[in-house]
């Protein structure tokens, strides 16, 4: 009997908890209805939660109207910035014991930073996990992958011969691409594909010979995106293939290249070392990866990840599908994250790519 009254105070909703870990490993050993039930009784007491994402603000208000839908009894709020400047904002609360967000949502460049101050963030092993890919998840329960951004190569259908679309990268050193594609000046994934399958050697005297090609220079994916739109390029590198999707959708007449390799970059979810709502915090984590809220991101034009739902294009699910058996893809995810690693290879890209085209 004494056993069971512990047990029913350390589950009562409302109670001092030790740490959120605690909390959450303590629900976790309910069955899943009496768990769920407990969720809903604590978040009711605690009557919000508070979203921190470098998402885009489509999506973030896509699930706020779903999750709201679903748990009307409570409030969803959001902070949205890009992901270094989320990460310096949460970093800063974290160290001066402020404790505001209840669910982190965003790339490798937020989350990947937070593993590495491990005081940051809290295990949290969602049910809805299983559903999610063994390679798009956190063994330890840091974080779960939640979307798939597929960095592809972008070109206009109607200007590119079908034997000059590029199978791998060496195949945009052919003459007829000299001069007709762009390249992000700000350097970010790209080096870091290559750098996984090439020495170094190989990587910087690559970078070199695309120099040569005199690629187009512009200031993030969207401005790749609309110069290719507008025909001052035929090809674009590294662009988003959800992007390519919506542009599509509107009749443009662009096509993409799954090459090999391709980079998958992960957009996760992380739980703070304190969430100021634990119960609603792990509603809203879990409603992120369930069915329900992994529909809403498909309906937003991304690339779910757990498995059974599907992206709404069919032709980007069968490239994703395709590409994953020929094993084409590298993933970039939180573990992946080495900040002296990224500063050696965003060096590269600089002095050869950028510095050459200026």
């Amino acid at each position: 009997m004494g056993t069971l009254l512990v047990l029913l105070v350390f589950l009562a909703p409302g109670f001092a908890w030790a740490s959120a870990e605690e909390l959450f490993d303590r629900l976790n050993r309910l069955g899943p209805s009496e768990r769920q039930q407990r969720l809903i009784e604590g978040a009711k007491k605690e009557k919000e939660v508070l979203l921190y994402s470098s998402s885009g603000l489509e999506e973030i208000r896509a699930l706020q109207k779903a999750f709201t839908k679903k748990y009307p009894f409570l409030q969803f709020r959001f902070n949205r910035k890009g992901g270094s400047q989320l990460f310096e904002v949460a970093f800063l609360e974290f160290s001066g014991k402020k404790y505001l967000a209840d669910v982190y949502w965003a790339g490798v460049s937020t989350v990947g930073p937070m593993l590495k101050h491990r005081g940051m963030l809290a295990r949290y092993v969602s049910p809805e996990r299983q559903a999610v890919p063994e390679e798009y998840r956190d063994r330890e329960g840091y974080w779960t992958g939640t979307r798939i951004s597929m960095a592809i190569f972008a070109y206009n259908a109607k200007k590119v011969p079908q034997d000059k679309v590029p199978k791998t990268y060496p195949d945009l050193l052919d003459p007829f691409w000299k001069r007709k594609f762009s390249l992000d000046s700000n350097p970010g994934r790209f080096t870091y594909l290559l750098a996984q399958r090439w020495d170094w050697e190989k990587l910087a005297d690559y970078h070199k010979k695309l120099a040569q090609q005199e690629p187009q220079l512009h200031r993030g994916r969207a401005a790749g995106l609309q110069l290719l739109l507008a025909g001052e390029v035929t090809g674009a590198l590294d662009i988003n293939a959800d992007n390519i999707i919506g542009v599509q959708k509107q009749g443009a007449p662009l096509d993409y290249a799954v090459m090999d390799p391709t980079l998958l970059s992960l957009t996760a979810l992380a739980m703070p070392h304190a969430p100021a709502h634990p119960h609603a915090a792990a509603l809203l984590y879990d409603f992120i990866l369930s069915a329900d809220g992994q529909s809403v991101l498909a309906a937003e034009d991304n690339m779910p990840i757990r498995e059974g739902v599907e992206a709404t294009s069919k032709e980007l699910m069968k490239r994703y599908k395709e590409g994953r058996a020929q094993k084409k893809f590298i993933i970039q995810s939180p573990a992946t994250f080495d900040h002296a690693q990224e500063d050696k290879y965003n060096r590269l890209y600089i002095d050869t790519l950028v510095k050459k085209a200026n």
